[in-house]
C-alpha cells in the first residue's frame, strides 16, 4: 500500500511540473529546437546578438534563444548606407546586456521573430534609433502595431499615415512577402540578366527559397532584403 501512495505521489508531482513548464513557454525561435509554443506575454533576458539596426537575439533565463524584430523599425539592410552605423548603436546600447521584451500582441511571429519593443537597461531602444536618425519608422505597420499610438511612433510618423491607406494597399503592406517576387516596378528576382541589390526593390522580405541568384538572402533563411 505504501509503495502504490508512493508512486501516486511522484506521478502527481511529474504532471504538475509538466503543467507549469508548459504554461511558462513563450514565443520563440529555440536554440535546440525549429519551433517553440507560443505565448504574448513580457518577458527579460539577456542580449547575444545584434544582427542589424532592428534585429537582435535574446537568451531568457529558461534558455531559450529568441530573435526579435524591432516593432516598426526599418533600419537600412546590409550593403546599404547607415548599416552598420544602426547595427554599431543597437549594439552599444544592448550586446550582453539585461532586456526587457514587450512583444507586439497584434502581429506575433514575423518569420520566426517575435515583433517587439525592447528595453536595454531601462532604455527604449525602438525609439533610441529612431531619435538618433539611424532607421526611419516602418510606416507599412502603422495601420497594424499595437505601438503605432504610442508618442515616439506618432512622433516618427504613425500619426501621418494611420487610415490614410485604402484596404488593398493595406494587405499588400501587412504581407509583404505575399507580393511575390517582383516589387512595384515589376522587377523579377528569376530576372539574371543584371545583378540586382536590394536597393532595387521597393519593398522588403521578399521570397526567394532555395534559389537566390542575386545574393538577396544575407542570412540564408529563405527570405531576400529583410527589414
Amino acid at each position: 500500500m505504501l509503495n502504490f501512495l508512493f508512486y501516486i505521489t511522484i506521478f502527481t508531482f511529474l504532471v504538475t511540473l509538466g503543467t507549469i513548464n508548459f504554461s511558462n513557454q513563450i514565443w520563440a525561435t529555440s536554440a535546440n529546437s525549429e519551433s517553440v509554443t507560443t505565448s504574448s506575454i513580457n518577458f527579460e533576458g539577456i542580449v547575444t546578438k545584434v544582427t542589424d539596426g532592428d534585429t537582435l537575439n535574446i537568451m531568457t533565463k529558461e534558455g531559450d534563444t529568441i530573435t526579435i524584430r524591432l516593432a516598426l523599425i526599418d533600419a537600412p539592410e546590409r550593403n546599404e548606407p547607415g548599416f552598420n552605423e544602426a547595427k554599431n548603436f543597437i549594439t552599444e546600447q544592448c550586446l550582453d546586456k539585461n532586456a526587457q521584451v514587450d512583444p507586439d500582441n497584434n502581429q506575433g511571429l514575423t518569420y520566426g521573430r517575435t515583433v517587439a519593443v525592447v528595453y536595454c537597461e531601462g532604455v527604449n531602444v525602438n525609439e533610441a534609433i529612431l531619435d538618433n536618425n539611424l532607421a526611419d519608422i516602418y510606416q507599412n505597420f502603422c495601420e497594424v502595431s499595437e505601438f503605432a499610438d504610442t508618442d515616439w511612433a506618432r512622433e516618427h510618423g504613425c500619426s501621418n499615415t494611420r487610415g490614410d491607406n485604402n484596404s488593398d494597399d493595406n494587405d499588400k503592406k501587412e504581407n509583404p512577402a505575399e507580393s511575390g517576387s517582383t516589387n512595384d516596378n515589376g522587377v523579377d528576382i528569376s530576372d539574371t540578366s543584371k545583378d540586382l541589390d536590394c536597393k532595387d526593390f521597393d519593398e522588403k522580405n521578399i521570397p526567394v527559397g532555395e534559389d537566390d541568384p542575386h545574393n538577396l538572402d544575407a542570412d540564408g533563411d529563405g527570405i531576400g532584403c529583410e527589414g
